[in-house]
């Protein structure tokens, strides 16, 4: 049987692990294409054009799994944890969106209901599914966590990416040591999908940056940093951002940090507002740039702005070393497009 995993919103974050699950159950996984503007023409066209950036590119590769002639799509069902966690609700709707505009019945998707901290997966409700017992599907899971949790474990020890770690699933990304040392933070379908980011990581590595994500960073230290909140962030992978970037805002190695988002995201409005008011209270006082990413192919301004805020990095720690005083705080002062 072959099951269709489109490589993009959830996917970004726990390929391996849903790659490891399925097969374990036996079953051969065909990954979606790369991104590209055949799919977000596409995946457009099926919903109404206020809907982001994300969700439009992930029926496009919906469609494409649907070309690929597989027997099933893997679509989870992701579900809020408690009273504390929640996944935007396109996420978990994402079942009903693919079927009313795809045509897709139940039959075609393969959809478990799950939950996780904004890490680890745990599902809730397997989906019926003919000569696989609970018990083939339990030991699976068990496997598929072991396997997500060593990807998650390299990442820190060996300063990675989620994509660097998973050896062969999708392109790497440098993230070596460097003059200059950003704290890099969007949710991973922005960051690693060289469309959505209209290849950030790439243009920040030619600059001679050096880059630090959230999966480089101690779970325990990023619920550390949020437990001091007064009001707590509620956006289950908005947390994890935030927790990473007021961990960025203390560490001494973090010259400055940026935030990348797509446009019209709700949950990002929030967690960027929250870390924009610690930025400007930490007696840090670092930099804090945010890049807002929409459907333009174009990248100039981009690509100028990313240039003007290394400019601006290197220059202070030029007048740092030299004079060995404070500088003053630039906050969101720059924004793409």
């Amino acid at each position: 049987m072959k099951i269709g995993i489109p490589n993009t919103l959830f996917a970004s974050y726990h390929l391996s692990y849903w790659q490891q699950f399925l097969n374990v159950l036996g079953m051969e996984v065909v990954i979606s294409g790369d991104s590209c503007k055949e799919m977000i023409n596409t995946g457009g066209k099926l919903i109404p054009h206020e809907f982001c950036l994300p969700l439009k590119i992930f029926l496009g590769h919906i469609v494409n799994l649907m070309e690929q002639k597989v027997d099933l799509i893997l679509v989870p069902r992701m579900l809020c944890k408690g009273n504390r966690d929640f996944f935007c609700p396109k996420l978990t709707g994402l079942p009903e969106i693919v079927k009313h505009t795809t045509g897709l019945g139940d039959s075609a998707l393969f959809s478990p209901e799950v939950t996780c901290n904004g890490l680890s997966v745990k599902v809730l409700k397997y989906p019926k599914l003919k000569l696989k017992t609970s018990h083939e599907f339990h030991r699976a899971e068990q496997q598929a966590n072991h396997h997500w949790e060593q990807t998650l474990l390299q990442c820190r020890q060996e300063h990675l990416t989620v994509p660097e770690a998973e050896a062969g699933c999708r392109r790497e990304f440098s993230t070596k040591k460097s003059n200059i040392q950003l704290g890099l933070l969007g949710y991973a379908y922005t960051l690693y999908d060289p469309f959505i980011s209209k290849g950030i990581i790439g243009k920040l590595s030619n600059l001679g940056a050096g880059l630090s994500t959230w999966e480089m960073i101690d779970s325990d230290l990023i619920e550390n940093k949020l437990r001091r909140l007064n009001r707590p962030l509620f956006w289950n992978f908005g947390r994890i951002l935030l927790g990473a970037g007021l961990n960025f805002l203390e560490d001494p190695g973090i010259d400055g940090i940026i935030y990348a988002t797509t446009f019209g995201c709700g949950p990002d409005s929030i967690a960027i507002k929250l870390l924009n008011l610690q930025a400007a209270a930490a007696a840090s006082k670092k930099p804090l740039l945010q890049i807002t990413l929409d459907e333009h192919s174009e990248d100039g301004h981009l690509k100028t702005r990313l240039e003007a805020f290394m400019d601006m990095l290197s220059a202070q720690k030029e007048e740092q070393s030299g004079e060995n005083n404070h500088f003053s705080y630039m906050g969101p002062v720059l924004a793409y497009p």
